[in-house]
This record gives C-alpha cells, sequence and structure tokens, in this order.
C-alpha cells in the first residue's frame, strides 16, 4: 500500500503550481535545459528557518529535510517539539530562535494516541506561554495514527499545500511506507520530502529510530535520509546523578551546530542542561564585541544592542543577554556616563629588582 501512496503522491506533483518568490523547481518538459544552472539568473541560498542562538550556526534551512534520530524513548518528539517551540518564540527557546516574524509550523503525529499528541500540542503552547485551551493558527497539529500510509501522504501535502508552513514536523516518516528496508520505497519516501520541502518552500524534520546498540539510523530509509538531508542530529541518553539527553549533528551540509544537552524538568517540559561546567566562551566573546565596538570606542546601550541584533540576527532580549554576559565575563565594561567600551589588557609587568 505504501508503494501505492507514494507513486500516487509523486504522479500528482504537476496538479499544483507554486509561486515560490526565491525559487521555481525546474519542469521536466523543458527536458535537459530545465535543470542548467543558469548563471544569468540570481538564485539565492534558502533562508535560514532555526538558528543556534549562542553560536549564530543556522540548523534548518528552507528547501532542506532533516533527521533526529534516537533509540525508542530516548526524547525525539521532545526535541522536535522544542524546536517548533523555538520557531514560534518570541525569543528562542532550548538555545535555537527563528529569525523570521510569525512563522508557521505544522506538527504531523503519525504514532502516538491522539491524547498524547494534544499534550504535544499543549506542550508547545505552556512553552510559549499561550493559552492551552485555545487552537493557534500559527501551530497547527495532526494525528494520523488511525489511517493507512496511502491517505497519510495525501492529507500531509494537501495540509503544506493549504497552510503554507514554514517548518513541517514530521514524527515520524517510517509510518509512510510498508517497509522501510526497502530500497525501492526508503528512496521514493525520501524524494517525497525533498520535493515538498522544494516546491513548497520549507523545512521538513522527522524522525527515525536507530538500530538497537549502535549510531547507524534504521534500514536503507535512514540511509537516504542522511544522503538527502542537510543535518542529522543523533540523541542518546545519558544516566548518571542526572539523567539527561546530549545531542549531537552527525552529519551536516553546512557549519554544524555545537553539541547541546537537555533534560525533561518537573513540569514535562525539556531545558538545556550542562552536564560539565560549560565550556569557556569569553574568548568567542571578546572576538564578537571586539568586532563591533572597536578598542578605544564607545557605543551607548540602545547602539550596541542594535548591533547585536543586527550582528547575531537575535531578537532583543537574546542580544541584552548576551551584553549582560560580557560583561559578566569583564569582555565589555561601563563607563561612568554609561557608555559601553572595551577595555584595555592589563599585561602582568614584572617586579624591578629594587
Amino acid at each position: 500500500m505504501a508503494d501505492i501512496a507514494l507513486s500516487k503522491t509523486i504522479s500528482n506533483e504537476s496538479k499544483t503550481a507554486i509561486d515560490l518568490s526565491k525559487f521555481e523547481p525546474p519542469k521536466e518538459s523543458d527536458g535537459w535545459k530545465a535543470f542548467r544552472i543558469d548563471l544569468t539568473k540570481q538564485v539565492d541560498p534558502p533562508e535560514p528557518l532555526i538558528i543556534q542562538t549562542d553560536t549564530g550556526i543556522p540548523m534548518l534551512h528552507r528547501r532542506n529535510i532533516g533527521t533526529i534520530a534516537a533509540s525508542a524513548k530516548v526524547g525525539k518528539t521532545f526535541l522536535i517539539s522544542a524546536i517548533g517551540a523555538a520557531a514560534l518564540n518570541d525569543d528562542s527557546f532550548l538555545g535555537f530562535h527563528c529569525p523570521k516574524k510569525e512563522a508557521k509550523v505544522l506538527f504531523v503525529d503519525t504514532e502516538q494516541d491522539v491524547s498524547d499528541t494534544q499534550n504535544v500540542t499543549k506542550r508547545v503552547h505552556r512553552i510559549n506561554d499561550w493559552d492551552t485551551s485555545m487552537n493557534k493558527d500559527s501551530f497547527i497539529s495532526l494525528n494520523l495514527r488511525e489511517i493507512s500510509s496511502e491517505k497519510r501522504c495525501e492529507v500531509i501535502e494537501s495540509a503544506i499545500r493549504d497552510i503554507s508552513p514554514d517548518l513541517v514536523m514530521l514524527d515520524g516518516i517510517v509510518d509512510l511506507l510498508a517497509d522501510f528496508n526497502n530500497i525501492e520505497q526508503s528512496k521514493n519516501a525520501v524524494e517525497m520530502l525533498t520535493r515538498w520541502s522544494t516546491q513548497y518552500d520549507c523545512h521538513i524534520i522527522t524522525c527515525l529510530h536507530v538500530n538497537k546498540g549502535t549510531a547507524e539510523l534504521r534500514g536503507h530509509l535512514g540511509a537516504f535520509l542522511r544522503q538527502k538531508g542537510e543535518i542529522t542530529i543523533l540523541l542518546t541518553k545519558k544516566d548518571e546523578s542526572t539523567s539527561y539527553i546530549e545531542a549531537k549533528a552527525i552529519d551536516s551540509r553546512h557549519r554544524p551546530i555545537d553539541d547541546f544537552c537537555f533534560r525533561i524538568n518537573a513540569e514535562a517540559l525539556p531545558e538545556l542542561y550542562y552536564p560539565e561546567p560549560k565550556p569557556a566562551t569569553t574568548e568567542k566573546n571578546r572576538c564578537f564585541f571586539e568586532n563591533i565596538l572597536k578598542v578605544g570606542n564607545t557605543m551607548s546601550y540602545a547602539d550596541l544592542r542594535s548591533e547585536v541584533m543586527k550582528v547575531s540576527e537575535v531578537k532583543e532580549r537574546t542580544a541584552e543577554r548576551r551584553i549582560k554576559k560580557a560583561v559578566e565575563e569583564s569582555v565589555i565594561s561601563k563607563n561612568e556616563s554609561g557608555f559601553y567600551y572595551i577595555p584595555f589588557k592589563n599585561e602582568p609587568q614584572n617586579e624591578l629588582p629594587f
């Protein structure tokens, strides 16, 4: 049945014409010329939708797919919902933010009971301080557990077409095909996600289990996801004095994000966790602020905050936190007039022998 679902969905791709402002997929009817790279027409790189706030490294881009991989019950749904919450947060969440204002997110659950999907939806609402008894047009959740693979593919594409989300969270792709170890089905499934992400100008991030006792994604489906995706994030559960989850980008087409850890707190919400003292970022902050605030110059707080927002592509509260941290680390200082500056480095002097 999954073969029918995938071939049927792909065969209908000419049914919908999408006007993309930055990129127009080629039409096969034009022959090989439609696929030629034309240097006379500028194609802008895909817009980043999720950025790691501390490093400024983009993680998820439009026209791309990504994968969160882990063993069963490790925290894939927690992370995927946290990423969705970050895309809709006024500031940032779990160390990530979205540079686009008024983003839209579609969450598709193919595995859990409808009550569990509702709890995931409420989790995103609680993270963003939204009323958990009211729906939000910017965050739409679907539960497709009870329908066939064929119908799931049709419903997902219909929802993407109608909603025009910036980010699609698919939990999980394995339920769109009958056999994740079938080469043909796996290839078609990943090509379908790739086509959707390009045609509808969004990012699609999905979840997949790893083989027991290894970090390898399951079956041919996992191999195709790693090959076609822009990023693969591996989650590993750590049981120490405090149980937490380690996240590591094992594949990245661009500069990889820094590794990070999170845990589930008493309110059943994910939060960043540092199993050891966080590596010193003083030198990184020093270089960052020295590029904005040259040695010998001063800048008002408002101007400094604006520059940090502009250079880092972060929102106001995140910029304020970064300035506060830089002051605490003595990377920048404030003079008596309230202006900020880079302090001169006081090199230690050898004492004279008399």
